[in-house]
């Protein structure tokens, strides 16, 4: 009895599986275009989400580059355009206090040195800089001004295709190590086969455990919804804030922490 109900079980198997490959052979695998579906949820598991703490200011402070003015915090993003890429990266130090003086954003080219990986980087892109400042009322002594942020928009990328490149000013010299990328793949297969999606990263102790996990599944794409070093909720001296006593009550601005972004990839 036990055989043949395993003989019966394998068989089901094997048609539900031979079923599955007729639909998708006939492109009749049902898609988000047939529906509105029912949709499938799985329960919150709550065991596994533990105390999230922040990321302190003073823990592990951002260590400054062996050259000044060498990129940092180097990041690459995709265009309206899949034969070009967005490059940003920052370079100089934020400053904070009373009596500060924004960097210059034109005494840092913006340059991107680039080509198929392992023909050289004979192709050359340059941008745009520009920084900004978080000024505070009531005579606050903790204004902010950031680091110069580049951006360079590299054009002309073959799809599915594997780069090199490094990013910063070459007269000075001051270049970033050598990162790579791969386009999106070109129409009909114009769409990545492991796409990640992840939000709310905030600047915590489970920040870099969450990215070391999604980079440990090699995704073709990343994309981040949103929300990440919370700036908004400290205090301009580094303290979680009160919202209900913040030091400027008759202004609509709130306070902020904005070195909180500076700390994020570093």
């Amino acid at each position: 009895m036990v055989l043949a109900m395993e003989s019966l079980n394998r068989l089901l198997h094997c048609w539900i599986l031979l079923i599955s490959l007729l639909l998708v052979v006939n492109g009749q695998f049902p898609t988000t275009l047939e529906g509105p579906f029912k949709p499938v949820t799985v329960p919150v598991n709550y065991s596994i989400i533990g105390p999230v703490t922040s990321l302190p200011v003073n823990d592990n402070p951002p260590l400054s580059p062996e050259i000044e003015f060498q990129p940092q915090q180097i990041s690459l993003s995709l265009s309206s355009d899949l034969s070009s890429v967005w490059v940003s990266w920052i370079t100089g130090e934020y400053q904070i206090g009373d009596d500060i003086e924004p960097l210059d954003p034109q005494s840092v080219a913006s340059v991107v040195q680039y080509g198929v990986y392992k023909s050289g980087r004979n192709n050359l892109a340059a941008g745009s800089s520009f920084i900004y400042s978080q000024q505070y009322p009531n005579e606050d002594p903790n204004n902010y001004t950031s680091g110069i942020i580049h951006r360079v928009l590299v054009t002309g990328l073959d799809p599915d295709t594997m780069y090199e490149y490094q990013c910063g000013d070459p007269s000075i010299p001051a270049m970033s190590e050598v990162h790579y990328f791969r386009t999106m793949p070109s129409p009909p297969k114009d769409y990545p086969s492991r796409v990640a999606v992840v939000g709310g990263l905030g600047l915590t102790y489970n920040t870099s455990t969450t990215i070391s996990h999604m980079a440990a599944n090699h995704p073709d794409l990343a994309l981040l919804v949103g929300d990440l070093s919370f700036a908004d909720l400290y205090c301009t001296n580094g303290t979680l804030c009160d919202f209900q006593n913040c030091s400027f009550p008759q202004s609509p601005l709130q306070e902020t922490y904005q070195p909180r972004w500076d700390h994020w990839g570093r």
